[in-house]
């Protein structure tokens, strides 16, 4: 990093926007995935962001792209001003964007009353099913890069990406985890198997609040064309396993917005394995302590559907 971030913020901006002033720069301490500073100009306020952990251009190409697409089906995001693929004073990528002003969901939740959480509930269903109701050409990533003609080969391809990144002593066998969750697609109705942009990282954190309600949908670094029941995996996790008398408040307004099919049950059951597949090879390499409880969860799906 450089050695005097907020001149170099200031150095950054007037380089990329040289219509743009800059009155004062200050480093924001939130999140853990970048380092991230806010600068007032008198176009008003960016936000600059240099990932640490995915560092590769084309991740970022496809947030903004994803990004771009929720905004054009009406769905409260980010603006974002410039993608840097690399910027030699970071020795990688960064981006600018506009500043939400808000406050983070997840932040607020515990200060909030039981009515004004079932409302922010309410709002997340709403927001939530007016995004699983954007359709994709394909299941894959946005700009088109890895796609799969359908679910089957997704989910599979999927779960082959994971398993050499996981310990499957702690999950079971790979044929046989394979098997099962080949059984659990050829259960689910085919008609139905319609891709739809999923957010990849749905808690309260990526949600900004004003005023009680939700105002902005944030981070779209890991979207994609899925079945959308995809999201509902980290969703359950850290929200409704500790607040069940919000899911269904959360479920009618989602439906409303975006119709649940008959074996939605079905979908959920095989996200919330994809999700702790998933969260456990992602914790085995970074925070290794945290993922043995996502191998347990892993390996309960698999004992009931071997």
């Amino acid at each position: 990093m450089p050695t005097h971030p907020s001149d170099f913020v200031s150095t950054l901006l007037e380089r990329e926007f040289p219509q743009i002033r800059v009155a004062s720069v200050h480093p924001l301490d939130k999140g853990y995935t970048s380092k991230q500073w806010v600068a007032d100009t008198d176009q008003g306020r960016l936000l600059v962001k240099v990932p640490q952990r995915e560092r590769d251009p084309e991740h970022l190409r496809r947030l903004t792209a994803a990004a771009q697409v929720a905004a054009e089906h009406g769905i409260p995001v980010v603006r974002y001003r410039r993608l840097v693929p690399h910027e030699p004073a970071v020795d990688g990528p960064l981006i600018v964007q506009e500043f939400q002003e808000g406050d983070a969901a997840g932040d607020v939740w515990a200060d909030l009353g039981p009515e004004e959480q079932l409302t922010l509930v309410r709002d997340l269903g709403d927001v939530v099913g007016r995004l699983h109701a954007v359709k994709g050409p394909h299941y894959g990533d946005v700009l088109g890069t890895t796609t799969a003609a359908t679910l089957r080969q997704a989910v599979e391809a999927e779960v082959e990406a994971l398993l050499p990144q996981s310990d499957l002593t702690l999950i079971g066998d790979a044929d046989v985890l394979r098997t099962a969750v080949g059984d659990a697609l050829a259960q689910l109705d085919a008609a139905a198997n319609v891709p739809a942009l999923t957010h990849g990282d749905l808690w309260l954190p990526n949600f900004l609040v004003r005023d009680g309600r939700i105002s902005c949908v944030l981070d779209f670094e890991h979207a994609l064309y899925a079945d959308r029941f995809r999201d509902f995996g980290k969703l359950d996790e850290h929200l409704f396993d500790g607040f069940a008398e919000g899911r269904e408040v959360f479920l009618d307004a989602y439906a409303a917005a975006c119709p649940l099919p008959d074996d939605h049950r079905e979908r959920i059951e095989l996200a919330h394995f994809l999700h702790a597949l998933s969260m456990h090879a992602y914790f085995l390499r970074w925070t290794p302590q945290w993922a043995p409880q996502y191998a347990e969860q892993a390996k309960a799906w698999l004992v009931r559907h071997s």
